[in-house]
């Protein structure tokens, strides 16, 4: 076995914890051959072998046997699970409560396995830094705890955390997933952006004398795939659309009625309105021209439309916790982007034809159902586009940043347009200063695109003539 370098051990445990990179040599270390599969389908984007483990562990009514992916015939056993950060741990060891190893998911059914002979990732995992620091905290709240807690149980399986920070891993990375495993087990987590209703939120009661773990229904990361669209995540955009208007039926028809009514006054002329799902950003990545953008639209449009309907988007709320704070601001996201559609409405105040509606803050569900009755979008090119572009289907324009498209999946340049990069300039971060702001990654980067660049193309989709 090859040894980290710079490793540092914990406490307690002895595990090898890199200082700043883990090995991507996992695929050539583990020497258990079931492992060695996992490990090396993960790397080559073959779905099926960890698909097959993951209904496996599902199945299977005690706690689990899976062999030490680095000793030779020794069984070892899941004993707790830990969530924290983008990952979440599983813990194993053997039935003496020794040779301890930890599984980490990220992004995949694993991104990395750390143990007392060796720690490491797999050549297309999730990033160092994120995985590094949660182990440490993971690794230091265990050392306080275990002082009170020397005896470990064997657990069983208790369900799935169906639970990431960013909407666009918890549809791609875990969602796409689980509605495809068509599993039984609950979903357990606090912190969900969508669960579908067919789901069961409910805890299974824990089996006496047994702990419980949880597992991420993650396969294979979307970007590790290549961010493609495929049969899985189709299946899944689907899902979320019609599981959103499930509990719609009165309304829908509703909808319907007043669908065909507003088509019959466009048709004889009492008027034709125009309904423009708006994504705006008050945190990172600003579209720096987003608050003069609308007032600017309306005047153009004025000769085609009598009317215009304004959705603006922002921050999504988890479906089943409070706003969270921003780490080290009194405000939160839900705040600052409120600030922005204030902005954005005293700029509109002139125009009598405008109605504006804020949808930040509002769940995904909430924003799905009305998204129905939007003829055109405008939103970033990473997780804005989510409801308009990928689960309502309607054309639009996408916009980032010169270096950053977090999420280019299904653009066709037909319905849907991604603004050319020759159009963006680039302006810095504009919520850091000096250093910080230089080193900045490229999804914090604001940027400027000429007003008119975005009306003339809005003109040329919609194919309105004058």
């Amino acid at each position: 076995m090859k040894k980290n370098i710079r490793s540092k051990k914990s406490v307690k445990h002895q595990f090898k914890i890199p200082v700043k990179k883990l090995p991507d040599t996992l695929a050539q270390e583990v020497c258990n051959p079931l492992w060695k599969r996992i490990i090396e389908s993960i790397e080559n984007g073959e779905i099926e072998p960890i698909i097959e483990i993951i209904h496996l562990i599902d199945a299977h009514a005690g706690p689990p046997c899976l062999p030490h992916p680095f000793i030779k015939e020794v069984d070892t056993f899941p004993v707790k699970s830990v969530r924290q950060g983008m990952c979440n741990f599983i813990f194993f060891s053997d039935s003496l409560n020794k040779n301890q190893w930890i599984l980490c998911q990220c992004t995949s059914f694993v991104d990395a396995i750390f143990s007392t002979i060796y720690s490491g990732k797999h050549k297309s995992s999730a990033g160092d830094d994120g995985i590094i620091s949660s182990i440490k905290r993971v690794l230091k709240k265990s050392n306080t705890k275990s002082r009170s807690q020397n005896k470990k149980n064997k657990a069983i399986f208790a369900g799935y955390l169906l639970d990431q920070k960013r909407p666009y891993h918890h549809f791609y990375d875990q969602l796409k997933w689980l509605v495809n495993l068509k599993t039984k087990k609950p979903v357990i987590s606090n912190s969900s952006f969508f669960t579908p209703k067919n789901l069961s939120t409910k805890a299974l009661s824990k089996k006496k004398n047994f702990n419980s773990f949880s597992m991420f229904p993650a396969v294979i990361g979307s970007n590790q795939l290549g961010m493609k669209l495929d049969q899985y995540s189709e299946n899944m955009e689907k899902i979320v659309y019609h599981d959103s208007l499930k509990s719609l039926n009165k309304d829908l028809i509703n909808y319907q009625y007043s669908q065909v009514i507003k088509k019959f006054k466009n048709f004889f002329g009492y008027g034709k309105t125009f309904t423009l799902w708006f994504g705006i950003s008050g945190q990172k990545r600003i579209w720096i021209e987003q608050e003069d953008f609308l007032p600017a639209l309306v005047e153009q449009l004025n000769p085609w439309f009598d009317s215009f309907v304004f959705l603006i988007d922002g921050f999504t709320q988890y479906e089943d916790s409070k706003y969270s704070l921003i780490q080290g601001s009194k405000e939160t996201s839900v705040n600052q982007d409120l600030e922005v559609v204030d902005s954005i409405q005293k700029r509109l105040l002139p125009f009598s034809k405008v109605s504006i509606k804020s949808l930040v803050g509002q769940t995904y569900r909430k924003k799905i159902q009305q998204c129905r009755s939007v003829d055109f979008f405008i939103a970033n090119a990473g997780a804005g586009q989510l409801v308009p572009h990928r689960f309502c289907k309607k054309p639009g324009i996408l916009h980032s940043n010169e270096k950053h498209c977090v999420f280019p999946t299904g653009i066709n340049n037909t319905t849907v347009r991604l603004i050319d990069k020759a159009s963006v300039k680039d302006v810095g971060n504009l919520f850091s200063k000096g250093k910080r702001a230089e080193t900045s990654g490229s999804g914090l980067i604001s940027y400027s695109i000429n007003i008119q660049t975005m009306i003339k193309m809005i003109i040329e989709m919609l194919e309105l003539r004058g």
